[in-house]
């Protein structure tokens, strides 16, 4: 399972790609491979306050620690090619934590997809 949208971090198309071909080789066929990931059709960003996610943290000499991120916000299509391409087969992605058709939820993808068992293992 992959958590906290860490599938977003994963900005880079073979970088992605890669991940999910180690991922199919991790799993025995049938295994079950879950994450979740933003819809970008709900805009979610536009909502995001800044000053909801910085911390001011101090360090032992004193100075000061930034941290940035690119995320990318991958479509329902692009995941479904992406698994596909990396030998798994999708068996649904809801729009929310409750079940919720996408588009219906509360602005996420929760996907569920099982390793092929005929797809060759790259």
């Amino acid at each position: 399972m992959l958590t906290s949208h860490v599938a977003q971090i994963f900005v880079d198309d073979a970088e992605w790609a890669r991940t999910l071909g180690d991922l199919r080789r991790a799993l025995v066929p049938g295994g079950r491979l879950a994450f979740d990931a933003r819809d970008p059709a709900d805009r979610r960003w536009e909502r995001w306050n800044p000053a909801d996610s910085r911390r001011r943290i101090t360090l032992p000499d004193g100075g000061e620690l930034r941290s940035s991120a690119t995320l990318r916000f991958r479509t329902e299509a692009e995941l479904c090619d992406s698994l596909t391409t990396a030998g798994f087969t999708v068996d649904r992605i809801h729009g929310g934590w409750h079940g919720e058709p996408v588009g219906r939820g509360d602005g996420e993808f929760v996907v569920i997809a099982r390793a092929d068992t005929l797809a060759p293992v790259f």
